[in-house]
């Protein structure tokens, strides 16, 4: 078995223990990307980015899975939320909005 099936394999028994652990489901979807399951690793980032919405890697994830099957469009949308994601995510919180 390659390292990453053995992966999807450990991966999948802890979301068997906790299906809503959005990391997970985005390392399950890294894992897809890995194999060229591309499908299924989209599949996974939907997941994670509606367990979590604000999880800039599942978001990012699904952007390159869906690149990779040739739905430009969609995928560039999906890169562009987590980009601005990210960027929130380096503001200071007790600093005011411009």
């Amino acid at each position: 078995m390659l390292p990453f099936e053995e992966a999807v394999e450990k991966i999948k028994e802890v979301l068997k223990q906790n299906p809503e652990n959005a990391d997970m489901w985005c390392s399950l979807g890294v894992a897809m990307i890995e194999l060229k399951k591309f499908d299924e690793a989209a599949e996974k980032f939907k997941k994670a980015a509606e367990l979590s919405p604000q999880l800039a890697s599942a978001w990012y994830g699904w952007g390159i899975a869906l690149k990779s099957l040739g739905q430009d469009e969609e995928a560039a949308e999906k890169i562009k939320a987590a980009m601005e994601m990210d960027q929130d995510s380096d503001k200071d919180p007790s600093e005011p909005e411009n």
